[in-house]
């Protein structure tokens, strides 16, 4: 860390000094302007140029741009954007002048202004300008996009991109996995500033902030120096609203239904407004509100795959079969809200200072009824004696993320100076109460007898067990209370974080380069806490007593029948009324709980100095970042005697402290006709999650011989590290598009993995312990393409229309430690080999529509296939080969129509998931699956109103 702060020390005062006003340069004037199209709407994102000298500005947020230490003399000024008209005008520099130019482009082409006028189009328009003129390879999502199909959260937005796949749960997108790497690869920040996680690892569930909250989303697909170094995979920015010249305000109302589980509603509703005040418009202040309650119904289907032995040598060897199945049914009440706010005061043309935040919280309260036949031991390869049990869980977690930030710029001559404070919370609380019944064939009642059931695997996607001996297996009086518990596990993480940073405009001769250097200290404090609380019931009390309303005659399209329910709130009163009746396991509670108790710290410092320079046809730029981590942890050991009993409780301190060296270069070559080349260079890191490191562990005794099993964390695990490449060929096109074909390959070192391992030293010595460690190596390659264009030469109604796909196809290959049980090299977890999206819009008048069609090919969650000391039956394809989420193909598809008489409304209809897609899980090939889950088809409808001001 010493030698870390003793470098940047030095870029700093180079730095300084290369800033520090010259006599020569006092008279150098500066140009100043406010880009805007014909209606006066700002233009983001557009390139402006000075020529002869190639000095090159990018228009901010507001349309604004400046050029500074321009010698004085004549110019000619032009802004080029996408879609519009190039400006140009002489302008004349006077010594020591300030040059205001306004830019007023216009639209391209006469067929070309209905495309802009449309908020999907224009929001699309921004979004490849603001790509163009960035320095690195980024993909832009602007909020006009994201709401022109059914995306309720963030990560449902994010997964429409390029070389984007998701983790999807209960019928929405939760992490995203950007070009075949895991969520952990990734990085999610809040207009620059790192979000903190609701949940003991370190990615962001992004499912829990409303799509409509925010601005826009950006992708970065290759890091500069001045970007958070956690980004392996890429870094997810979410851009808040801020305020412009215009006023604006929208306000939207959906509802809408899902024929599932009886019936199934949701509403939505959503406001932003805003403007900048005053006559100089200095002061500006935008505020957004987000409020949707999705009542969703899940049908599940869980089984048990396996194989058949030849114990008793009564059918063949490696039948596939299935040991039981979990029928689940959800209902649940996901209740997600959210705000933004963003204020802004400019201190004359010097000087910006801002104030942002971002609340959002999420609850997914629900209730589960699991319906458990078990099969077991096998008579036939088709028959078998077995029981059935009943759970019902109910569901309360719920999410919070908070982020706030204060800063300000300042133009000082040819320095901007730059700096902000910002804290951050993410908490999620709740847990998953749970009642349990013993049923039929499990000996809980006088006389019962184990169940004959047959197994019919014709259809392994729906295998069934029908009952042989006519036992009525939903008669609600065979089921008998036998235990109740209670759970919750608070986590809670508080980010600090502080930087500051200076940019530096300078000259060698006639070239024009800028030089920025910066520092930053984020300090993260993360806890968990778990409560378990556990009774086995004595009494006598079966399922009857406790039956509720709710059933579903069908569930799994009719493919199976389901029994009756219970009603929580009986299962709650009945505990509370005979709590006598309840024997309280203490030594459980602690066996469950206590091991996953934790406190860490986490501090990283980081510094880094990045030059970029124009040269003719290329823009080059390169950086250093540095950054330095110091961690410590405690977690808890938890210990237990011969006979299971709770001993005590041990704090386990650790800590680690490592720095890394960080460069980057990128590099675009212009080919002229607005194609480009692009090709970056960057080192990436991914930091072990915070439930990994701390040494924890559960301690159970078993006899003389000690401990058998220990689950524990790793102090000393090592941050994964990735040399990133990249390579882009991408042309702009005239009639609003683009076409972009690039290549990219990570090579990764110290991926982390969980291996069971018998230690012959330390505490642990002669145990089986599980533990995370490092692995050496691996890597990932892709190619990734992308088009996007309106087809405004098509004739009549025809011109409408507009495509918008994109393809990636990646391959991964990972090296495993030598105790890891396996010596083959698949590939990456959540590696998706084909992803693409293919939407198609129209706009035309009032009608604007847009369909999407998303797919992600099946991926592996989770190592579990061993070769080592043999291979199991069925081998990597079997029912203990590596489990796999199924690949995912959906169609969304939205369309509003703009009221004639009542311009200022629209009227919106969306249907979400029309393929009704299955989401789940399966081991070795799809014929084991694990988990099978349908949500059925969503349809919405409401107004937005969009009041038109007068400009």
């Amino acid at each position: 860390m010493v030698r870390t702060n003793r470098y940047f020390v030095g870029f700093l005062a180079i730095f300084l000094l290369l800033g520090l006003p010259l006599r020569a340069q006092e008279r150098k004037g500066t140009i100043t302007g406010h880009a805007t199209d014909v209606n006066h709407d700002s233009l983001v994102g557009a390139r402006v140029e000075l020529q002869p000298l190639g000095r090159t500005a990018t228009t901010d947020g507001q349309g604004q741009f400046t050029i500074s230490e321009v010698m004085p003399g004549k110019y000619t000024l032009t802004v080029s954007y996408v879609g519009f008209k190039p400006f140009s005008r002489e302008v004349t520099i006077a010594s020591g002048g300030v040059e205001n130019v306004d830019p007023v482009l216009e639209i391209e082409t006469v067929n070309e202004q209905v495309i802009v006028r449309g908020e999907r189009e224009r929001g699309e328009v921004e979004a490849l300008n603001r790509e163009r003129t960035a320095d690195n390879i980024v993909q832009v999502l602007p909020a006009e996009v994201i709401t022109s199909l059914p995306n309720t959260n963030i990560a449902d937005a994010v997964g429409r991109l390029p070389s984007v796949s998701l983790e999807r749960d209960e019928g929405e997108g939760k992490y995203v996995q950007i070009r075949g790497t895991e969520p952990r690869l990734s990085n999610v920040t809040i207009d620059g500033v790192h979000v903190p996680s609701p949940e003991a690892v370190r990615n962001v569930k992004l499912d829990a902030i409303p799509a409509d909250l925010i601005e826009s989303v950006e992708i970065n697909k290759t890091l500069s120096a001045n970007q958070e170094g956690d980004a392996i995979g890429g870094s997810v920015n979410l851009v808040t609203k801020k305020a412009t010249d215009q006023p604006f305000v929208t306000v939207l109302g959906m509802g809408g239904y899902t024929p599932i589980a009886g019936g199934r509603h949701l509403d939505q509703f959503g406001a932003t407004a805003g403007k900048r005040f005053g006559k100089e418009k200095r002061f500006g202040i935008m505020f957004g509100g987000s409020y949707d309650w999705n009542a969703r119904g899940i049908d599940d289907l869980e089984p048990a795959p396996g194989l058949t032995d030849t114990a008793n040598g009564d059918f063949q060897s490696g039948v596939p079969v299935f040991f039981g199945v979990d029928m689940r049914e959800y209902w649940y009440d996901r209740t997600r809200f959210g705000y933004a706010s963003s204020i802004d005061y400019k201190l004359g043309t010097e000087s910006l200072l801002y104030l942002r935040g971002l609340f959002s919280q999420f609850k997914d309260i629900g209730q589960d009824w699991i319906y458990s036949p078990g099969l077991g031991p096998f008579t036939s390869a088709t028959t078998a004696d077995g029981a059935i049990g009943f759970d019902h869980v109910y569901r309360n977690p719920w999410q919070q993320i908070f982020n706030i930030t204060a800063g300000a710029q300042h133009t000082i001559g040819s320095n901007l100076l730059s700096y902000e404070v910002s804290g951050g919370q993410a908490r999620y609380t709740g847990g998953f109460p749970r009642a349990r019944f013993h049923g039929p064939g499990d000996n809980q009642l006088p006389g019962d007898q184990p169940i004959h059931f047959g197994l019919d695997t014709s259809n392994p996607n729906t295998p069934k067990f029908p009952v042989l001996d006519g036992t009525n297996i939903f008669d609600p009086t065979k089921y008998v209370l036998t235990e109740v518990w209670f759970n919750n596990r608070p986590i809670s993480e508080r980010d600090f974080t502080g930087a500051i940073s200076l940019t530096h405009v300078y000259t060698v001769g006639t070239r024009v380069g800028v030089i920025e250097a910066g520092f930053k200290v984020r300090d993260a404090q993360k806890t968990q806490r778990d409560s378990e609380l556990f009774y086995s019931f004595g009494g006598a009390a079966d399922m009857s007593q406790f039956t509720g309303t709710f059933t579903n005659p069908n569930y799994y399209f009719g493919a199976y029948k389901y029994g009756p329910t219970t009603d929580w709130n009986k299962v709650l009163a009945f505990f509370n009324g005979n709590r006598n009746l309840f024997s309280h396991e203490v030594d459980r509670e602690h066996h469950s709980a206590d091991s996953n108790n934790f406190d860490t710290s986490e501090r990283v410092y980081a510094g880094y100095v990045m030059n970029t320079i124009t040269l003719g046809r290329v823009r080059l730029q390169g950086g250093l970042r540095f950054e330095s981590t110091k961690a410590s942890f405690v977690g808890t050991q938890a210990n237990f005697d011969l006979n299971g009993g709770f001993l005590s409780d041990t704090a386990v301190p650790g800590q680690q402290s490592y720095t890394d060296v960080l460069p980057s270069v990128q590099l675009q070559y212009s080919l002229g006709g607005n194609m480009n080349i692009r090709a970056a260079y960057g080192r990436g890191i991914a930091r072990p999650n915070f439930s990994d490191l701390p040494p924890s562990a559960t301690i159970d005794q078993a006899g003389a011989g000690g401990i058998t099993k220990v689950n524990t964390g790793n102090p000393n695990l090592k941050p994964t590290h990735a040399n990133n490449f990249d390579l882009l060929f991408e042309k702009y096109l005239k009639t609003i598009g683009i076409i972009q074909a690039g290549w990219f390959y990570k090579a990764l070192t110290d991926p982390i993995f969980t291996v069971g391992s018998n230690p012959t030293t330390g505490p642990f010595a002669g145990d089986l312990v599980f533990q995370p460690i490092n692995g050496p190596s691996a890597h990932l390659t892709g190619i990734e393409m992308a088009w996007q264009q309106h087809l405004t030469f098509l004739p009549g109604l025809l011109s409408g229309m507009g495509v918008s796909a994109n393809y990636s196809y990646t391959t991964s290959r990972v090296s495993f430690p030598a105790n890891f049980g396996r010596t083959d090299h698949p590939a990456l977890l959540r590696q998706a080999p084909n992803n693409w999206n293919f939407d198609t819009t129209y706009d035309k008048g009032p009608i604007s529509a847009r369909m999407g069609l998303t797919h992600n090919d099946a991926n592996i969650f989770a190592y579990q296939f061993q070769n080592v000391p043999v291979e199991p039956p069925g081998g990597i394809k079997g029912p203990l080969g590596d489990q796999y989420l199924y690949p995912h193909t959906q169609v969304d598809a939205q369309v509003s129509y703009r009221i004639p008489r009542a311009r200022d409304f629209q009227a919106i209809a969306s249907f979400l998931n029309l393929t009704n897609e299955v989401f789940g899980f399966y081991f070795g090939s799809e014929k084991y699956p694990i988990q099978r889950e349908y949500y059925n088809r969503t349809y919405s409808f409401g107004l937005r109103w969009t009041p038109t001001f007068v400009k």
